[in-house]
């Protein structure tokens, strides 16, 4: 089941205990870098509340219809919000790439330094929740 957490005209954030993660599903682009690290704290703010239920919460990023983001977001994403997914126990992001070629390099260059965590990219929704499920398992 699917519960709502946070919701704008750019991001939907919810969990989904199915598998269990947090969901975060991106539309067009941020109203500004303010904007955007709001949108990540809500993110970091769903994760804190619910590993404490679940030990192997999983993150899973739908970007399909996302935009690109400032340099500034990059690195707050890259230097910030991955680091806390880590230090809080989160092992697995899957990501739901754009068509777009540079966003997908944006995703990309925002999830590279991953230490611990393992991030996949895939073409499509169904592909990434069925990697998550996988990763609960093991």
């Amino acid at each position: 089941m699917t519960k709502p957490f946070f919701e704008d005209d750019y991001a939907v954030i919810e969990f989904d205990d199915t598998i269990p993660c947090v969901k975060v599903t991106l539309r067009g682009v941020p109203k500004g870098s303010d904007h955007y690290q709001l949108v990540q704290a809500k993110r970091l703010e769903l994760m804190a509340q619910e590993i404490r239920n679940y030990p192997k919460l999983h993150m899973l990023t739908d970007s399909s219809s996302a935009g690109p983001v400032l340099d500034e977001d990059i690195m707050h994403f890259r230097d910030q919000v991955m680091p806390a997914m880590e230090k809080a126990g989160v092992r697995y992001l899957a990501i739901v790439v754009p068509t777009n070629k540079f966003t997908q390099l944006t995703i990309r260059e925002m999830t590279q330094e991953a230490d611990i965590m393992k991030v996949r990219y895939f073409e499509t929704l169904r592909d990434a929740k069925q990697w998550l499920r996988r990763m609960t398992v093991l």
